[in-house]
């Protein structure tokens, strides 16, 4: 095999339908038709001398050899990239924009070192960042209205790709004035009594539900007295003495002068925080974002 045989759009249609699994998804988007899709494809095998895929009527897979290239084959669509790159660099014309989504202000508590050591690799990209729910940032992602996300784990990926970085307990939040926040070693059972500040089920977070399994595990049901939309409300009411809440404990980064933040270790770590991005996305600067964002969180700047 003359290696001057494969180029760029034989891996370019490879990858794509590898990350699809399906010629007709995969065709769509890289906007050809099918039947030409399917040739370059065969003619990729051929030239390879493997077989890459397995077809069926319903299904496509990758077949061992095919894993085996599909590693390379980003590789060196990468390597493309950061060329691209590096050339634009040399004369300064590499510019573009990064528009990142992330679930609440958390994260953006450690984003100034991720951007700081991206943007020494790529100074002329403009960053925006945009505070949205899991939900609303898995969609913005599909209509490629974001690059990249901040979220809690979704449930299906559906075309994303998907770093966990961290995870985190609870807190309980009470006005300063309660007899409680000056409580030592304070517990869940001892809120038992309390008018209770809750998210409200339209919100969808999952992890409020690991709080009200643990009220019945100790034979209560919280007395609920308001439902919010977001954290940062639970903390301005209890503020206001309308109630007590348990929230995630990134929330504790933000200090408030007439609320007290007590720990609650009964409660799992079940507050997680993932990247992430379109599959299908190749760009260097989602490569290295990526790359950052993971080596920062290695480094325990974390939310």
């Amino acid at each position: 095999m003359n290696i001057n045989q494969i180029e760029l759009r034989h891996l370019r249609y490879f990858t794509r339908v590898a990350a699809e699994r399906h010629f007709g998804r995969a065709a769509e988007r890289l906007g050809i038709a099918q039947p030409p899709l399917s040739q370059q494809i065969r003619q990729l095998e051929e030239r390879l001398g493997v077989r890459l895929f397995d077809r069926t009527t319903r299904t496509v897979k990758l077949t061992e050899a095919g894993e085996a290239f599909l590693e390379h084959a980003l590789a060196a669509l990468a390597n493309v990239g950061e060329g691209v790159v590096a050339a634009q660099n040399a004369v300064g014309k590499n510019a573009g924009r990064l528009v990142i989504g992330a679930v609440h202000l958390g994260p953006v508590l450690f984003l100034p070192e991720i951007i700081r050591r991206f943007l020494r690799r790529y100074p002329n990209v403009s960053i925006d960042i945009r505070i949205l729910t899991t939900d609303e940032q898995v969609e913005a992602l599909a209509a490629r209205k974001l690059n990249i996300g901040f979220v809690r784990p979704p449930r299906s990926l559906g075309g994303l790709s998907m770093v966990k970085l961290s995870s985190e307990g609870f807190v309980a939040v009470l006005a300063k004035d309660n007899p409680l926040a000056a409580k030592n070693g304070l517990t869940l059972g001892d809120l038992r009594d309390e008018p209770f500040l809750a998210l409200s089920p339209l919100v969808g977070v999952g992890y409020q539900n690991v709080t009200m399994q643990h009220c019945r595990l100790l034979g209560f049901h919280p007395r609920i007295v308001q439902e919010v939309s977001h954290n940062l409300a639970i903390v301005t009411l209890a503020a206001a003495g309308i109630g007590v809440g348990v929230v995630p404990a990134w929330v504790t980064r933000m200090p408030h002068p007439d609320v007290a933040y007590r720990p609650l270790p009964e409660l799992p770590d079940a507050v997680e925080l993932a990247l992430v991005w379109p599959a299908d996305d190749l760009s260097p600067f989602i490569r290295h974002f990526v790359a950052t964002t993971r080596e920062v969180a290695a480094e325990g700047q974390r939310p």
